[in-house]
């Protein structure tokens, strides 16, 4: 696909996305039922746009990932994701500035007192414990697919190949960061994710978290040869760390919790950069 059709579907989706989520605000309010489903349409609606333009414009059709790829990396995302969800916890309960209201640790194992967790509460030794956390973030993500399906295929199946072939490995991926952050511009604005400091949200610490998502997203994709990890992976966000952040009980201001996971997924995301650099300077290679 070309830079000129690659734009229009760029702005076609930005203009679709906007216009969901203003009239989301405007008619609803945010969080709110009526809101919510508005926001999960807002989801799907550059999958559908995709699948649009791969109807009608014969080159949109080049380089589209539908299969399951290499299956070995179906579970990283969830993994990674869930890990940075600990990490957060190990970090600030380690600084006695915050706890965990589902977990009491101990040496020899967990109290589990409630949350989701699928199999069951009360004390487990460390080993069933940690594949209670497995079990669960599995099933949890599969489950949000129903949504981040909707983001993952266009973004990562559809939009990050054309971009690559236009602009190399690395930009094309940054590339994808900027219009994913674009794209939750009015919901940011309104205070969707930071409600407590919208523009801060919006301008500094999102733009980082799409870059280091976007990495991560991106080299799933490139390695298992499929958008599905990056769409497990994102489903894994949105439920299981999300919901293991959330239940976090802090004595420091929320922007300090919001910028230490900031940190840590670029974190991932440089380590992925630094694979992707090699990869591209191995295909350069090849082709000189």
């Amino acid at each position: 696909m070309g830079r000129k059709s690659i734009g229009v579907y760029i702005a076609s989706a930005l203009a679709l996305s906007w216009l969901l989520q203003l009239a989301a605000i405007r008619f609803w309010g945010l969080n709110t039922g009526g809101a919510d489903l508005i926001l999960l349409a807002t989801m799907w609606s550059p999958t559908l746009l995709a699948l649009i333009f791969i109807a009608v414009h014969r080159p949109a059709r080049s380089g589209v990932l539908w299969r399951l790829g290499r299956l070995r990396y179906l579970p990283l995302g969830v993994a990674v994701e869930t890990a940075i969800a600990f990490a957060m916890v190990a970090i600030l309960a380690g600084a006695a500035v915050a706890t965990m209201g589902w977990f009491a640790f101990e040496r020899t194992g967990v109290t589990v007192h409630g949350g989701p967790w699928l199999l069951g509460a009360g004390f487990q030794i460390w080993p069933f414990y940690v594949l209670n956390i497995a079990v669960t973030a599995a099933a949890f993500s599969v489950f949000g697919l129903v949504a981040a399906t909707g983001e993952e295929f266009a973004w990562r199946g559809f939009l990050q190949g054309h971009l690559i072939s236009q602009v190399g490995v690395r930009r094309g991926i940054l590339l994808i960061a900027a219009v994913w952050w674009a794209w939750h511009l009015p919901g940011l604005l309104a205070g969707y994710n930071f409600p407590e400091y919208p523009i801060v949200g919006a301008l500094i610490l999102f733009p980082l978290q799409m870059i280091g998502a976007a990495l991560f997203f991106g080299w799933l994709t490139l390695r298992s040869k499929s958008f599905w990890p990056a769409a497990l992976a994102h489903a894994a966000v949105n439920s299981v760390q999300q919901g293991v952040i959330n239940n976090l009980v802090a004595t420091v201001p929320t922007l300090y919790m919001d910028g230490l996971r900031t940190a840590l997924i670029v974190a991932v995301g440089l380590a992925c950069w630094a694979s992707l650099g090699r990869a591209e300077n191995r295909s350069t290679a090849k082709r000189a």
